[in-house]
């Protein structure tokens, strides 16, 4: 039989974060609470931490710029946007595992449920979907 789950509280908000290495830190943390008052799992969420923390730092070591994250939350969807202003599109990097990097897209391929990458007027927007 199947199990009909509530549908989440929809929410959407947007922060602009510094072209700081600290910068996935305090993405991680925004995007946990805004997605746990929304009712997101704990299993969900740490999925969540990992992606987000993947994609804005590639923003900050390879955009080299100010970072804008949007997360957009419905029904059992999460959404989460980040754009820098570097219009070189990210690629999935082959399996090295002796490299310290280059993983976070590959993460991404196998975790979000899709991803992409959308040119932008200046730079562009990495952005997932994950089912919650």
């Amino acid at each position: 039989m199947a199990r009909h789950l509530p549908p989440l509280d929809t929410v959407r908000v947007s922060f602009d974060l510094p072209c700081d290495v600290a910068s996935a830190g305090a993405a991680r943390r925004l995007v946990v609470q805004r997605c746990r008052e929304a009712g997101v799992g704990q299993d969900e969420l740490e999925t969540l931490e990992l992606l987000v923390s993947e994609v804005v730092t590639n923003a900050v070591l390879h955009g080299r710029s100010d970072v804008h994250l949007e997360l957009a939350v419905h029904g059992r969807r999460v959404g989460v946007r980040v754009g820098d202003d570097n219009s070189r599109r990210p690629k999935v990097q082959k399996s090295d595992a002796g490299a310290l990097d280059g993983r976070g897209l590959a993460i991404l391929d196998v975790v979000a449920r899709r991803w992409g990458v959308d040119d932008a007027p200046v730079g562009k927007v990495v952005w997932f979907e994950l089912d919650v």
